[in-house]
């Protein structure tokens, strides 16, 4: 069974049925407990009352019932259905005069016991109390009783019974009634899901690009991830396009000189060496933009990396590259900073942020890290020129660069801007205190 909605109405009928008939069977239980109880509770009244019409006899040995004493008229109707015995040790010595048949003595009755008893008898049910009584006689001896009443349950059994049809009847309504309202629920529970395949096929036909944002919040993180996925799908389409568009563009010099270099017949060392040189330019072109077309991109799907340690290892790598300057790299960032996004693109970020805070700082490369409940924020600070703020929309453009001494495709700042929106992490510039530039990143995919 492959459908949800098949086995959410096999379950819950199932559910359903289960805990209705149960729920019947307890309730028809306590029904007939009670009802059996005020049976007995009838009876015993009834006893009460003929207990004391109980007189002695004319020799005063024992005892009989004074028909004159008794209030109840069912025991003068012999149609009544109620029918009540007295018995001694001997034997019957009275009963009601709506009594037409014998009855059976209980044999088995304890001294002054109290016993109600519901039996089948020529064919008919009947409840049965019976009482076991000691009563003096003249001498003030006592003798032992038996006080039986007889009420016949057919009226019971017909009512018991119309309430077990009325019950049952009940549950099949309201298990017909809890279907239907279970699946007008399960068609509104399931709406968003259906609403998803819609969305897919939408997508699909080119139709859309992302999922909506109101769904519930079971499904919300699924459509979040999706619309992840399809945000990384679409960024690095557009930087294939972008790094090839690159590449296209950087190759351009090198290829010009090489086609003036071929148009000579003959070479100089030093147009060989400008050969080679292009050359192995044209290589690192290449590498890098293929390097750059490949970072993944995303968010929420990539396993944690350690900020921290990234920011060492750039660290450790800069003070090599820029050991000729007397620069000074100040790491202040706390330990086990976890951040959740691909190591690449990270390493991407910060080698271009901290390589470019290290090329134009003087002396001093702060990086200090503040970590709050919901986000990390990197602050990185140099004490170089600093910049304008038209220079830094500027130089957020993809090839635009500001400084043609350092070398550079200026394109490196536009791929952070690309990561960082990849990865909805805030990216701001400013003036740092140490008189240059400051970025700050906050990272909110914790």
């Amino acid at each position: 069974m492959k459908s949800i909605k098949s086995r959410m109405i096999l379950t819950n009928l199932l559910v359903l049925v289960g805990f209705m008939i149960l729920t019947a069977v307890a309730l028809e239980q306590a029904v007939e407990k009670r009802m059996l109880k005020a049976e007995e509770d009838k009876l015993l009244a009834l006893m009460y009352s003929v207990l004391a019409a109980v007189d002695r006899d004319a020799t005063g040995l024992s005892i009989t019932v004074s028909d004159a004493r008794l209030f109840e008229n069912a025991l003068f109707d012999t149609n009544s259905g109620l029918y009540a015995h007295l018995y001694d040790k001997q034997g019957e010595i009275w009963r009601s005069l709506s009594t037409q048949d014998s009855f059976p003595e209980p044999t088995d009755l304890a001294p002054e016991e109290l016993r109600f008893d519901q039996l089948d008898y020529n064919n008919n049910n009947w409840f049965q109390l019976a009482f076991s009584i000691r009563w003096p006689n003249v001498h003030d001896k006592l003798s032992l009783y038996k006080l039986v009443l007889w009420k016949d349950a057919s009226e019971y059994k017909e009512q018991f019974s119309r309430f077990r049809q009325t019950l049952w009847l009940w549950l099949l309504v309201t298990i017909a009634l809890l279907m239907v309202l279970i699946w007008l629920v399960m068609l509104w529970s399931l709406k968003p899901l259906r609403q998803i395949g819609e969305e897919v096929n939408l997508i699909e036909n080119g139709h859309k690009q992302r999922f909506d944002a109101n769904y519930p919040a079971e499904i919300k993180p699924l459509t979040q991830n999706l619309n992840l996925l399809l945000q990384r799908e679409q960024h690095q389409m557009q930087r294939y396009r972008h790094a090839l568009d690159d590449l296209a563009h950087s190759l351009k010099t090198p290829l010009a000189v090489l086609r003036g270099l071929t148009e000579k017949t003959e070479w100089s060392a030093e147009e060989r060496a400008t050969l080679k040189e292009q050359n192995e330019r044209m290589n690192q072109i290449v590498s890098y933009q293929l390097q750059k077309a490949a970072t993944v991109g995303g968010e929420l799907i990539s396993k944690p990396v350690d900020l921290s340690k990234l920011l060492a290892k750039t660290a450790q790598a800069l003070n090599k590259v820029y050991r000729h300057k007397p620069l000074q790299i100040d790491l202040q960032v706390e330990e086990a900073l976890q951040i959740r996004m691909d190591e690449s693109d990270l390493l991407e970020i910060l080698g271009n942020l901290v390589d470019n805070a290290c090329k134009y700082g003087k002396s001093t490369v702060r990086i200090r890290s503040i970590k709050t409940e919901t986000a990390i924020k990197l602050l990185i600070e140099d004490d170089g020129k600093g910049l304008e703020p038209v220079q830094i929309e500027r130089i957020m453009k993809r090839g635009t660069r500001l400084d043609q001494t350092q070398e550079g495709q200026g394109i490196g700042l536009a791929v952070v801007n690309e990561i960082v929106t990849a990865y909805e992490i805030g990216l701001e510039f400013s003036s740092s205190q140490l008189g240059g530039l400051k970025v700050c990143l906050l990272f909110t995919n914790i």
